[in-house]
């Protein structure tokens, strides 16, 4: 499957985040489906949320519940999802890399969840990163918002996999082909016990984060970072 909005760097609209959740639906639907590779066409995985969809008001909240949906499906489909990733993830883009079972990253792939810059605060994601990265990476991470190479992200745990831009479709072939040497149900059900393992409710629950993220992004810090972004100039923050 590739994200395919090369022309707005594979930013994450409304319409391509439903159409991914779609897309793991119809092939789950089909058994002999085991294994997705999830790439992101032209020169970068994701540059994250689309920003000018979301400075529209009136789509706020359909956007955030999006992306929560996109993120609880990657990771409960019983599909194994290898992500790809090519020039960098960024913010959402980063979440949704996150979100993935096994993360390929070529070696000059950079990453970053910057979403404080934009007056945005990256609830949504918390799930996913904080049973995969440490506490003081995850300060580091995202309250600079400072992007990180993907030997960073691998050491942290962002990242399994790191090698040349050249090998990065061989190297999930490769992997994609070890998920297959196990048995179907064992695989899915494997998957299944890796999650039950780390489905405690430190957080708060999923209630809690989605009103955090959705306070956020009615926000004045979220309208001005986001018209910033827009603008293409700095944000001038209260």
């Amino acid at each position: 499957m590739t994200l395919n909005r090369p022309d707005r760097r594979n930013a994450l609209s409304i319409e391509l985040l439903e159409a991914l959740c779609h897309e793991l639906t119809r092939l789950e639907q089909d058994t002999t489906n085991r294994v997705v590779i999830l790439a992101g066409d032209g020169k970068v995985f994701s540059a994250g949320l689309d920003l000018r969809e979301a400075a529209d008001t009136a789509l706020v909240e359909r956007s955030a519940n999006t992306v929560k949906q996109t993120l609880e499906k990657l990771h409960l489909t019983p599909l194994i999802v290898i992500a790809v990733v090519q020039g960098g993830a960024f913010a959402g883009g980063a979440g949704v890399m996150a979100a993935c079972d096994v993360v390929i990253a070529a070696e000059d792939a950079r990453i970053s969840f910057p979403e404080a810059r934009r007056g945005l605060l990256p609830a949504l994601v918390m799930n996913v990163l904080r049973h995969k990265v440490r506490e003081g990476d995850l300060r580091d991470l995202l309250l600079t918002g400072d992007p990180i190479s993907a030997g960073r992200a691998q050491q942290i745990g962002l990242v399994q996999r790191v090698v040349p831009a050249t090998q990065l479709h061989a190297t999930a072939t490769t992997i994609a082909r070890s998920v297959l040497a196990g048995g179907p149900e064992t695989i899915r059900q494997t998957k299944k016990l890796i999650g039950e393992a780390f489905s405690d409710a430190a957080s708060g629950g999923e209630t809690d984060l989605i009103d955090r993220h959705l306070a956020a992004r009615h926000s004045d810090e979220a309208r001005e970072g986001l018209a910033a972004f827009n603008e293409k100039r700095e944000p001038k923050w209260p």
